[in-house]
């Protein structure tokens, strides 16, 4: 199965068995694909969260890795999948230390 599409395509949900993150269900597994649109790290209280949001076509999800300052291969620009529960905010789902793959660039 070829889940790689082609050069600067965003994910498309058929190609990664993932849904659109419009329709992402919250407090609920589910698996969500998009490219990195913003990243920042934001410390609290000595302890620092890294916090990446990913876009699709249809929305925006927020996923945050409390404990770490960066993760190797997360740049802007790059396709990543997030897998885990989202919680429900008003900019779009947020993902707690979420699982990931990094898609390859083409």
């Amino acid at each position: 199965m070829n889940i790689f599409r082609k050069r600067h395509s965003n994910c498309e949900p058929a190609d990664v068995a993932s849904t659109p993150i419009s329709q992402a269900a919250v407090r609920r597994p589910v698996t969500v694909c998009g490219q990195v649109v913003r990243i920042k790290t934001r410390p609290a209280a000595g302890l620092p969260s890294l916090v990446v949001s990913i876009a699709d076509d249809s929305g925006t999800a927020t996923a945050v890795w409390s404990g770490r300052r960066d993760i190797g291969g997360v740049t802007l620009g790059r396709r990543i999948i997030l897998e885990g529960v989202g919680a429900p905010t008003a900019g779009g789902p947020v993902f707690m230390n979420p699982a990931y793959t990094l898609l390859a660039d083409h």
